[in-house]
């Protein structure tokens, strides 16, 4: 009769980096990254990575407790059980001030219905992702607060 082994959980170190401050740095048990090509999930002994990331939300998990973050792109790597994000921007979802993400859609909104020259139509529209990812965080968090969610 085989014996069974203990399941050893190992815990990942996070790193969360703008170009203006280190947003956090933790341990987890996972992390899941919006990368270029749809959400990218990370656990302890994950291969060696480097990606890409797009406008969206940074969910990290340690024990019953969750965490998210709106990240407006930049880049994942992973290596040795460590998971660095450099992000252009990243807030944690109650350091979100919903009125100025509100204000920064509608003008994204505006000069996306009224093309001026001035304006950069790809900027408009990735101002527009980045307002709607922080306004969607800050909802979702919002219903779901009792439960030990930051």
């Amino acid at each position: 009769m085989a014996c069974a082994l203990p399941i050893i959980f190992m815990s990942i170190t996070v790193d969360i980096l703008t170009p203006d401050r280190r947003v956090l740095q933790a341990q987890a048990d996972s992390v899941v990254v919006p990368a270029a090509d749809g959400e990218l999930g990370i656990l302890a002994h994950h291969a060696p990575l480097l990606a890409e990331l797009q406008p969206g939300q940074i969910r990290m998990s340690a024990g019953n407790d969750t965490q998210f973050f709106a990240v407006s792109g930049g880049f994942v790597e992973v290596q040795n059980n460590h998971v660095v994000v450099m992000a252009e921007t990243a807030e944690m979802a109650h350091e979100i001030d919903v009125e100025r993400a509100r204000q920064a859609a509608e003008r994204a909104k505006a000069a996306l219905r009224v093309p001026q020259a001035e304006i950069d139509l790809a900027q408009a529209e990735a101002a527009l992702r980045r307002a709607l990812v922080r306004l969607h965080l800050a909802e979702q968090v919002r219903r779901r607060q009792p439960s030990g969610v930051r």
